[in-house]
């Protein structure tokens, strides 16, 4: 997938290129890859900034395996556990939620798409990636685009009374 050095421009650019050279199921696979990865890639850095180290927030992120886990576990570690869905327009967690459901049946052999429905629920992925970015950066000044920082960790001070 797309690192963050290659940053979120060039790689909406590549989802696009596949759009335009016909490759619809691939760019539908690719947009929806690319939504789960900024949305996991801004959960890792909630955690981060709640003290975790980021070898810890990576076992929170691989054990939050699925969007839908995912979404669920967001409020855990958001400031003020705000959940996901308070975030996130609903109609957006929709789209991205067939699509990924598209997006599996797709990769498993289960069901084959015409290239029309593909490039239509791309296009509908991509809106909804910009929007989700947006809110990511405006809310939490992060959107998974960028190199994720380390926060200091919280002392404990003692405050453990188990012995």
């Amino acid at each position: 997938m797309y690192s963050i050095k290659l940053g979120y421009d060039k790689a909406l650019e590549r989802i696009n290129s596949l759009i335009d050279n016909g490759h619809h199921s691939e760019s539908l696979v690719t947009s929806v890859f690319t939504v789960e990865k900024t949305i996991r890639r801004t959960f890792k850095q909630l955690i981060v900034t709640q003290g975790f180290k980021r070898t810890m927030a990576d076992k929170i992120v691989k054990q939050s395996n699925g969007l839908n886990k995912l979404i669920d576990n967001w409020e855990i570690y958001a400031p003020k556990n705000r959940k996901f869905s308070d975030l996130i327009e609903n109609d957006d967690i929709k789209i991205i939620k067939e699509a990924a459901t598209m997006r599996n049946k797709l990769i498993h052999g289960e069901k084959v798409f015409s290239l029309e429905i593909c490039k239509q629920e791309t296009e509908k992925v991509l809106k909804s990636l910009e929007r989700i970015k947006n809110c990511f950066e405006k809310e939490y000044a992060y959107s998974g685009w960028e190199i994720i920082k380390e926060k200091k960790r919280r002392k404990n001070n003692n405050a453990s009374k188990v012995k």
